[in-house]
């Protein structure tokens, strides 16, 4: 059988599942690994080249193929194959970009190639993340709440949370997981980071730790993606406030079983609808700024992203400039 896997930061958990799925369907099964970024494309070719009656069946994998010039050539080579005697994977990492999007996606032709050798498996940041959150919740038994908590810590990059995990099961040896109990032994994600102190700016507006993390991380770029993206759902929140359809002083459980039913179209996204919690915390927002303060500061974003990107302006400098004037 051959599979290509393509995607982001869950790319590794669908690759392990599989092969744990292939080694299990076939016990003893030999592997044989290789690395288009080493060049090793062409071993692998020989490797599934070799059919003989007396060998078991392989597993032989190619990854890192994103680095292939022709991948799609190159996959019609696979095509001429007899691969019946082989498990067979063949994997192309997407890149991220500042905002969140696939820098080299996979082209059509070449998934119209692939899928015609045998099946397509994808895993996408944008609709995969319950998946990680799932094997969070199995690994560590924990509910989902605590899951979503914790990936907001670590991120959602498949072989850290899974380093994390393994290192949260040793240090609790058997008790009951308790976040605050574990916090001090996890390696924080740079996103949640950043969030933390750009909340505080917003709330506080205490420039100097946002500024001072900024200068020793160098991650512009991502402040600029997350405060937009608060910024929005800021605005969202007080717009909801002005027709009506919402108050700042509202119990959770009163917000989470009556009021977010009617308003949670408003904070949909590509990975569906957004948790009550997150954006119960984030009421705190409602009459802090007003809606033409806001809908100013998204365009001034979008502005200095732009200027950013041609060159016209240095990151560094243009978001300091943007945090000292903030209030402005």
């Amino acid at each position: 059988m051959f599979y290509f896997m393509y995607g982001d930061t869950p790319l590794l958990l669908k690759y392990e599942e599989l092969v744990k799925k292939i080694k299990k369907e076939n016990p003893g099964i030999p592997v044989k690994i290789y690395d288009a970024s080493q060049g090793e494309e062409e071993n692998f070719l020989e490797a599934i080249s070799i059919n003989s009656m007396f060998s078991s069946k392989e597993l032989i994998i190619l990854k890192r193929v994103e680095k292939l010039k022709k991948l799609e050539k190159f996959l019609k080579i696979v095509d001429g194959y007899d691969l019946i005697q082989k498990e067979v994977i063949v994997i192309y990492e997407e890149e991220l970009n500042d905002f969140g999007k696939p820098s080299n996606e996979v082209e059509k032709k070449v998934l119209g190639v692939a899928e015609k050798i045998g099946k397509l498996i994808v895993g996408r940041k944008a609709t995969e993340k319950k998946g990680l959150h799932f094997f969070i919740e199995k690994e560590l038994g924990i509910s989902e709440y605590e899951s979503e908590k914790l990936t907001e810590i670590l991120g959602d990059d498949f072989s850290k949370v899974k380093n994390e995990v393994e290192k949260i099961k040793n240090y609790l040896d058997g008790k009951k997981f308790v976040l605050e109990a574990v916090l001090p032994i996890l390696t924080v994600s740079e996103e949640y980071n950043i969030k933390k102190l750009m909340e505080e700016f917003m709330v506080t507006d205490n420039k100097i730790k946002l500024l001072d993390h900024l200068k020793k991380t160098r991650e512009h770029m991502l402040f600029l993606y997350l405060l937009s993206e608060e910024i929005t759902i800021a605005l969202k929140l007080n717009s909801l406030k002005n027709i009506g359809e919402l108050r700042e002083s509202i119990s959770y459980n009163n917000f989470k079983g009556n009021t977010y039913e009617n308003i949670k179209n408003f904070f949909k996204n590509s990975r569906g609808y957004m948790k009550e919690y997150p954006i119960f915390l984030k009421l705190k927002y409602i009459g802090m700024y007003d809606e033409k303060f806001l809908i100013k500061k998204i365009d001034e974003i979008l502005k200095i992203e732009y200027a950013i990107k041609i060159g016209e302006l240095e990151e560094e400098i243009a978001v300091e400039k943007f945090i000292l004037g903030f209030k402005k």
